[in-house]
């Protein structure tokens, strides 16, 4: 059995662990990034996360705390202890358990030396593409970037739900045939996009991404990323077999299926 990507571009079957791609595929493309940045930015991985709360109530977003402090280090003298008269405690009470759905949204920023903001990039997932509140919040969080002159790339290389592009952008692609884009949004030319259209039998596109005016565009090949995800990953233990949601056109379905033989994933 090979362990290699079997598709010459996106692997469709990749949606079925797509937390687990999702993951990983946004620090192969921060260090990918971090090797074609000029010497003053960085590229980090953001995240946080989001709670459903219930039908009908607004997700809330937390921010993960990065500090760690230990007891020890404060140096307090400890409190002096004060006798008292032993209290009766009343019975608990019964708590009403509430369960929530978390997940943890995940994207890329680009700063410069003094923090500042200048290229964020979004690797889509399927629950940005479905009509939720999850779909609703990302295109507010997409459009701050854009009006507060942030640059913008966004990354769609799930099938599932519907495009989160404007209108002409899912033109393009629809024109091109493609079931994978891309839709690049600089920040210095904020009426035109740059879209890369790619289609299930393509390789993934080299994209640009763009940095401040003065700087050349970062080269990010997004094959290679994914190829490293599904080795890495063995993802070749993926259940080949499962019906794809939405499936296939036909003529697709026969290709995928003789790659996949062709391979011993079938």
């Amino acid at each position: 059995m090979a362990t290699k990507n079997p598709f010459p571009g996106m692997n469709p079957f990749f949606e079925q662990q797509w937390r687990d791609a999702h993951t990983v595929l946004v620090a192969y493309i921060r260090d990918a990034l971090q090797e074609r940045l000029p010497p003053d930015l960085v590229a980090r991985a953001e995240e946080e996360e989001v709670v459903t709360l219930g039908r009908g109530q607004s997700p809330k977003t937390y921010r993960p705390d990065v500090q760690v402090r230990e007891p020890w280090t404060l140096k307090e003298p400890a409190a002096a202890e004060v006798a008292s008269e032993p209290l009766r405690t009343p019975p608990a009470t019964e708590p009403i358990r509430v369960f929530l759905d978390e997940e943890t949204e995940r994207w890329l920023e680009i700063r410069d030396v003094t923090g500042r903001l200048i290229t964020v990039l979004e690797l889509l997932s399927p629950s940005n593409k479905l009509e939720s509140d999850d779909r609703e919040r990302y295109l507010r969080k997409c459009r701050s970037f854009r009006s507060g002159g942030v640059n913008l790339v966004e990354i769609d290389l799930v099938r599932q739900g519907s495009s989160v592009f404007p209108g002409g952008i899912r033109d393009v692609l629809h024109q091109a045939g493609a079931c994978y884009g891309v839709c690049v949004f600089r920040a210095a030319r904020s009426s035109e996009r740059e879209v890369y259209p790619t289609r299930l039998r393509e390789r993934l596109p080299c994209i640009r991404v763009p940095l401040r005016p003065a700087d050349a565009d970062a080269a990010l090949d997004l094959q290679p990323l994914i190829d490293q995800c599904h080795e890495r990953g063995r993802y070749h233990l993926l259940n080949y077999r499962l019906a794809l949601d939405p499936p296939l056109a036909p003529e697709d379905t026969a290709w995928a299926n003789q790659l996949l033989h062709e391979h011993g994933l079938l």
